[in-house]
């Protein structure tokens, strides 16, 4: 197994592992209990939250994506793509920062209906979808120089020294979408 390097990657973004790797990151059990769920996350906030779930959008646009997302999509350099950030919320207290990429030629196709949602959260309609493919799982820490770590706290008061995450890539109809989810402070253990 080759170990990766934190040099190995640009400074804004995190060390990418599968699931074998991921005990080098070190999680504690709740985490990586957290992290392997397979099960919607959106559904267990949900679930946790007594009524008081909701989305905030943060964040909707084209944009141009990072490196890695580039490679996890198969775009090229300065393709661009439809980028949403979202806060999934219980009552108050943001429990998770969620990240999509959708391609923009997916936009022409099946993916264009995942642009309309709103403040609804895109978890529950991917897994409601019977042509949803759920494949590669990666995870990641984040730490204060990674740009989605920045763009996740940015409205939280008490920051942390890091966050755990995981991005999950899809198929809907073979179009790729890229979910990135980032475990805030106030999620639960």
């Amino acid at each position: 197994m080759r170990i990766i390097t934190p040099m190995s990657f640009p400074t804004n973004e995190p060390q990418w592992v599968n699931e074998r790797q991921l005990s080098l990151l070190q999680p504690s059990r709740s985490i990586r209990n957290h992290l392997l769920d397979s099960s919607s996350l959106t559904r267990k906030i949900v679930n946790s939250c007594n009524g008081k779930f909701r989305v905030e959008v943060l964040i909707q646009r084209y944009s141009t994506i990072s490196h890695s997302e580039r490679q996890r999509l198969g775009l090229r350099v300065g393709e661009t793509a439809n980028a949403r950030s979202v806060l999934l919320r219980c009552g108050e207290y943001p429990w998770v920062f969620a990240h999509t990429i959708i391609p923009h030629y997916a936009l022409n196709r099946s993916l264009r209906r995942l642009t309309r949602l709103g403040n609804r959260s895109l978890g529950a309609v991917l897994h409601a979808s019977r042509v949803m493919e759920r494949t590669n799982v990666e995870y990641a820490r984040f730490h204060s120089h990674h740009q989605l770590f920045r763009e996740a706290i940015s409205g939280i008061e008490k920051k942390p020294d890091s966050l755990w995450g995981r991005r999950i890539l899809y198929r809907i109809d073979g179009d790729p979408l890229l979910v990135n989810e980032l475990f805030l402070p106030a999620f639960p253990d």
